[in-house]
């Protein structure tokens, strides 16, 4: 508990323009791997769809359902997520989705990277902060494994989650943040 609160506490400071409320795993899909969880917060706590849920070692995914009193997180992981991420090192950006193939092995893809991009296994993944769900900044995961796809020009890029997803018991949510936005030149 100690360990978890210190950590908890890092993040808020690390990222003092967020708001997070804490949550805790009240159930989980039954499964190899977990990509559904249960939580103890919602409506009634300030949960809404679509936000962010983190631990302080990196995103976990976010809240697709809402109830008074409860709420259901789905993980980056699930078939057809998708988050806007880049390559902290090179700023190479692309695409992290889920696939059901890599599931069961707790690995997502990094997609719409070209052949001769500035990525190296070992790269340190994060959030671009494109799109509605995931802020810019929150640490992904990490480079795993790249191929070359000939065919298209591009690479595969296997990223393992920085955060253990298979032994969960509590989550932040982020309840607020500031939207970024690219400024025009």
């Amino acid at each position: 508990m100690n360990e978890w609160l210190y950590n908890y506490l890092e993040l808020k400071r690390q990222h003092n323009d967020f708001s997070f409320t804490e949550a805790t795993v009240s159930a989980h899909e039954s499964g190899n791997f977990t990509t559904v969880f249960m939580l103890d917060k919602g409506k009634a706590h300030g949960i809404a769809k679509d936000m962010p849920v983190v631990t302080s070692e990196g995103i976990i995914g976010y809240i697709c359902e809402v109830g008074t009193t409860w709420s259901k997180a789905v993980t980056f992981l699930e078939q057809g997520t998708a988050v806007g991420a880049y390559v902290e090192r090179s700023g190479v950006e692309g695409v992290i989705e889920g696939r059901y193939e890599l599931t069961q092995e707790g690995v997502c893809l990094l997609s719409y990277i070209a052949a001769d991009a500035d990525i190296k296994v070992g790269d340190r993944i994060v959030s671009s902060g494109y799109g509605s769900v995931y802020p810019r900044g929150l640490v992904i995961g990490t480079v795993e494994k790249i191929e070359k796809d000939p065919a298209s020009r591009s690479v595969k890029v296997t990223v393992r989650p920085s955060a253990d997803l298979t032994d969960l018991s509590r989550m932040m949510i982020i309840t607020d943040y500031e939207v970024y936005t690219e400024q025009p030149e």
